[in-house]
């Protein structure tokens, strides 16, 4: 028998390529057993992307959608126990894909479902409300704002919410999608998930502040955040959704400090 980390080196190869292991690992009779073993996992994994882009494999069709998930398998195997959050990078791996260039918007499908998928399972930190966030003063427009752990940003150039909203599997009606760029926001509230299309100009604040920008500094840098209505009203319409994290209670308003 070979050495441990030999073992290991090997079996891992075993599962990326689907071969069977070396002679001398196993007995003869075993090699089915396990070959049965590898392709129970590449099921498996390919099952778990499967539940985790139900949009894509609408859109593509069953036997575009799991020939392309076992390509990624193989290229990509686990490297946590749990799979809810296994295939990370399948948006990307489709970006790339050859067969997926006709759909061009299947990629960004892929990761507003990825930012779902990432929402829901976000740990449940404290939420800010508005008054919250107001109760800085005017600490408020110095102070970095984190956004919440499970709020997340999906900025692309195609219809994403709408193409996503017109593929659910209970939607059987047509409808005429226009072809124009989406910024979709992604939330949590009130045990449920929520996908929001927001303007340009929001995805732009949301981006500058989870980059750790304060609003003075947005205000002073990026113009395009004063179109339409102006920064102070597209915060105010923000701070209603549950999508800035809690502040840290050591913040006060400038006109307490000494």
């Amino acid at each position: 028998m070979p050495d441990l980390s030999t073992l290991q080196r090997d079996f891992a190869t075993a599962l990326q390529t689907r071969q069977t292991l070396p002679d001398g690992y196993l007995p003869a009779a075993h090699q089915t057993r396990f070959a049965i073993y590898l392709n129970n996992v590449h099921h498996g994994l390919a099952q778990s992307l499967a539940a985790a882009y139900p949009v894509v494999r609408r859109l593509v069709g069953e036997e575009f959608f799991f020939a392309a998930a076992g390509l990624y398998v193989t290229e990509n195997l686990p490297r946590s126990r749990s799979l809810t959050l296994y295939g990370a990078d399948f948006p990307r791996f489709l970006y790339r894909f050859p067969p997926a260039r006709s759909l061009p918007y299947l990629a960004d499908i892929a990761r507003l479902e990825r930012a779902a998928l990432e929402a829901l399972h976000a740990p449940d930190d404290p939420v800010a409300s508005q008054a919250d966030l107001f109760a800085l003063g005017d600490a408020l427009s110095e102070t970095p704002l984190a956004l919440h752990p499970a709020t997340r940003l999906v900025v692309s150039r195609h219809p994403v919410l709408a193409i996503h909203d017109a593929n659910q599997a209970a939607d059987t009606a047509t409808r005429a999608i226009e072809a124009t760029p989406q910024a979709v926001l992604v939330f949590r509230q009130d045990d449920g998930l929520c996908r929001q299309a927001v303007a340009p100009a929001d995805a732009i604040l949301l981006r500058r502040l989870k980059a750790g920008w304060s609003l003075s500094r947005i205000a002073g840098d990026c113009p395009a955040v004063h179109a339409g209505g102006g920064l102070v009203s597209r915060f105010q319409r923000l701070s209603l959704l549950p999508v800035f994290a809690r502040p840290p209670l050591d913040i006060h308003p400038l006109e307490t400090r000494p």
